[in-house]
């Protein structure tokens, strides 16, 4: 008896195994775990592959649907956007009513002629197929195509360019920020008349904007007759007296508009110049004006198109200059570490000079910004 029990122990133990399943495809695993709610770690059993009949693959990097054989229950099935070139481990889908394979790599889908299934709609917009014929006297699916009109042609130019915005960068400066594909040759960044090699492959890139220029630079990212354009603000800086009201010049065009504007201490509102053709920021300062930073987002439309700073110094007072002699030396970078560590020293203490980053706190951040001030005056003297 206790044999048999062991027997029948294992036969269980060898079902629960052959149940569960190891993909060979991992997006398509991606995607059955998501739509499962199952993290990494947990099986994927066919008794719950079983249960799905519509689900949603798009965008998961796949190349190879061998897997697809663990859907035999699938009747919705989205594969869009993924890196798909054969479709015939599909036709084992007997159930499969509704199939969108757009933006896929296929050249061909006369295989799905073969298909199990008795009758089903496909979406094969944005692939590189040249001849459907074979489709229209099929053996046993009843095809019907959508978006065969709307097909993609090998090695035809492109430049998409669906990101590029200024920033600003830690050290202040403006960059450009730009994400895109193209397949074309040369494409450069043009920033107020210099050039920089770009590369258009979907990631991220920057490029500084040369110089320092007081007001906005056109940016463009060309090729050809391919173009893309923002306007970039480098980090300017504007002086103000207690309670005082000053115009800042953004030299944006009239065509932007200002999005999120906030300044940490003072009040902020924008309003078109249309003597000038762009944009202007107010700045009101408190009663008892401090350092300041306004920073703004601005667009073109709906799309972003960048980011910018302007630091407000409080007339009388000169940014690091932490001990008020007038001069921002190695004494302000140990009188700001003193602060920190709350060590008592004798003398003057600056507390808006030393917040030399604005955003009302001293820390080593302010330390950082005054070496940087130093630094930056030896290297003029040279």
């Amino acid at each position: 008896m206790k044999r048999l029990n062991f027997i029948i122990l294992m036969f269980m133990s060898l079902t629960a195994e052959a149940q569960k399943i190891t993909f060979t495809s991992p997006g398509i695993e991606a995607g059955v775990r998501m739509h499962l709610g199952l993290d990494e770690n947990t099986d994927i059993m066919q008794s719950r592959t079983d249960t799905i009949t519509a689900i949603n693959l798009s965008g998961f990097g796949i190349t190879s649907l061998s897997d697809i054989v663990y859907l035999p229950n699938v009747e919705v099935l989205d594969l869009s956007d993924n890196d798909i070139t054969d479709v015939g481990p599909l036709n084992a889908l007997s159930s499969l009513r509704d199939l969108n394979l757009k933006g896929n790599e296929l050249e061909s889908i006369n295989l799905l002629a073969f298909s199990s299934s008795a009758k089903m709609m496909v979406d094969v917009t944005s692939n590189y197929i040249s001849d459907f014929s074979f489709l229209f006297d099929c053996f046993h699916c009843q095809l019907t195509l959508v978006g065969m009109g709307m097909q993609k042609v090998k090695d035809a130019p492109y430049f998409d360019v669906y990101q590029l915005y200024a920033d600003v960068g830690e050290d202040g400066a403006a960059k450009v920020c730009y994400r895109g594909y193209t397949n074309l040759e040369g494409c450069v960044i043009e920033c107020g008349g210099a050039q920089t090699a770009a590369t258009l492959d979907g990631n991220t890139y920057e490029a500084a904007v040369p110089g320092n220029p007081q007001k906005a630079v056109k940016v463009s990212l060309v090729n050809g007759e391919y173009a893309d354009s923002t306007w970039a603000m480098p980090t300017m800086t504007y002086s103000v007296d207690d309670g005082s009201q000053i115009t800042i010049e953004t030299g944006l065009p009239a065509n932007y508009r200002i999005g999120n504007l906030y300044a940490l201490h003072g009040t902020v509102s924008s309003s078109e110049n249309v003597m000038a053709s762009g944009w202007d920021v107010v700045y009101d300062a408190p009663a008892e004006a401090v350092n300041d930073v306004v920073n703004l987002s601005y667009y073109e439309g709906s799309r972003l198109r960048g980011f910018a700073k302007v630091n407000i110094v409080r007339n009388g007072i000169l940014p690091g200059d932490a001990n008020g002699n007038g001069a921002v030396t190695i004494a302000d970078v140990i009188a700001i570490i003193n602060r920190i560590n709350n060590v008592n020293t004798d003398g003057t203490f600056i507390e808006q000079a030393a917040d030399v980053n604005s955003d009302g706190f001293i820390t080593v951040a302010d330390v950082t910004k005054v070496i940087e001030i130093i630094l930056g005056k030896q290297k003029k003297q040279e």
